[in-house]
């Protein structure tokens, strides 16, 4: 019966059509079938994969509304419900559906219906390439869901405790009475990492849209996940590939794509995406109603920083709020660029001695991003500084991007040294570098259903 009710909201998935992205001339639109009941062919699979307000804009978001980026006024604080003021100050304990959790696994159970469908359907001569398509679109999105969640509800990945700490539930069937047990952290990755090799060995080099995963997706969210890792070699080589496929940059100065007098600046699909995907919106906090810009973040842009005009709103109260996001709306975008892959690849450069290469990649990103003739080149000596400027400017090209709460996570592993802030109704509250709280709680509704063990606060 759970099965049978599963399978009918998911057939319902494929009678919905995605409306929300116009400008792509309905290319991802999903046609009625009111007659499908479970989807058994390789045209149904696809469909579901297309059905982009499932698959493509349930990222977890409750990191970003965690870490330290923007900040809420006392009457933003005040509209908001009890479980979004609790999530602010890093004390939301007893919440329940709907939530991140829930709708990441969405995605999940999807391409589980998807990846069980297959074992009955052949791959053969005549549709390897569409067979492929989609097994490993299937599993790039799974994996890619798998790796936002474990960034917010895991602790960071550290070797030493990989095999003991808690992960997330990593659940590769679609069958229901398959009990959900919590993995490790190890195991975890382990199954990304195993997904995402697999998905890029069966996807095309690049995907007829952005909204579909490709090669160079796969090789870049391997690299966000070795990053994660603390991996540096094979995340710079999985960043590497990807650029090598894909290695455009906006110009900041006079693209196209940017229209600096709009609300929000950035076209959708914009050429430096490489695979689309939002954060949920599970919480108000990041909409620019409510979320507002921590002044210091504001203040380290200097004039001659297009980023500083096409980021951000200066408020008549003074007040900065973020209109930068690759959607095109208030909608965060979370997906993979190739910006990103020059910080990582940049970073890792660094980390592993080659300065030289490090610096090449950052002025590279850099020269773009400024008013031409005005960017002048860093030229730093030691490795250490070059991966300090590294990381504050990782932190000011991607802001708003689901990455700020593990680039905390992994840094302060390393380097003990970014404790968090909030300042509310006359009282202070901190976040300490590797608090437990840095690995969110589970849905208390998870918990009593599947009586798996909550995290450790």
């Amino acid at each position: 019966m759970k099965k049978q009710l599963l399978h009918t909201v998911i057939a319902t998935m494929l009678a919905l059509s995605v409306g929300m992205f116009q400008s792509c001339d309905k290319y991802l639109d999903v046609q009625s079938n009111s007659g499908l009941q479970v989807p058994n062919t390789l045209e149904s699979f696809q469909k579901l994969l297309d059905a982009s307000y499932f698959v493509n804009v349930n990222m977890c978001s409750n990191g970003e509304v965690s870490a330290d980026d923007y900040f809420l006024k006392e009457t933003s604080y005040d509209m908001i419900s009890e479980d979004a003021r609790d999530i602010y100050l890093w004390r939301n304990e007893n919440y329940v559906y709907n939530n991140d959790w829930a709708k990441a696994y969405i995605p999940v159970y999807t391409t589980n219906l998807i990846l069980d469908g297959l074992k009955d359907v052949g791959r053969t001569s005549d549709n390897g390439l569409l067979w492929d398509q989609v097994y490993g679109s299937a599993l790039y999105v799974r994996a890619s869901q798998f790796l936002s969640l474990v960034w917010v509800f895991g602790k960071a990945y550290t070797e030493a405790t990989a095999a003991t700490d808690l992960g997330i539930v990593i659940r590769e069937t679609s069958d229901p009475n398959v009990p959900s047990e919590r993995a490790t952290i190890g195991q975890t990755y382990d199954v990304i990492l195993k997904d995402l090799k697999a998905a890029g060995e069966h996807l095309p080099t690049s995907a007829a849209h952005v909204m579909r995963p490709s090669k160079a997706a796969a090789y870049g969210s391997l690299a966000r996940a070795y990053l994660s890792m603390g991996q540096f070699d094979s995340a710079y080589h999985y960043a590497d590939k990807a650029l090598d496929i894909n290695s455009r940059l906006l110009d900041f100065n006079g693209s196209a794509e940017i229209n600096p007098t709009a609300a929000f600046p950035f076209s959708r699909f914009n050429a430096e995406t490489i695979y689309y995907v939002q954060l949920a919106n599970t919480y108000p906090h990041l909409n620019p109603f409510y979320g507002l810009i921590d002044s210091a973040l504001y203040d380290s842009y200097e004039d001659g920083d297009l980023r500083k005009t096409l980021y951000f709103n200066r408020g008549i109260d003074g007040y900065v709020s973020f209109k930068g996001s690759y959607s095109n709306t208030t909608d965060l975008f979370a997906g993979i660029t190739t910006g990103e892959l020059y910080l990582v690849r940049a970073e890792c450069s660094a980390r592993l001695g080659d300065t030289e290469g490090a610096l090449a990649d950052l002025n590279n990103l850099l020269v773009t991003r400024w008013c031409t003739g005005t960017y002048v080149p860093y030229v730093v000596d030691s490795k250490e500084a070059v991966i300090d400027v590294i990381l504050q400017e990782r932190r000011k090209e991607l802001l708003m991007r689901g990455l700020r709460w593990i680039d905390i996570k992994r840094l302060n592993l390393m380097a003990p040294e970014i404790t968090m802030i909030r300042k509310m109704k006359g009282q202070i509250y901190t976040l300490e570098p590797n608090d437990l709280r840095y690995a969110l709680p589970l849905p208390q509704d998870i918990i009593t259903i599947t009586g798996i063990p909550q995290n450790e606060r």
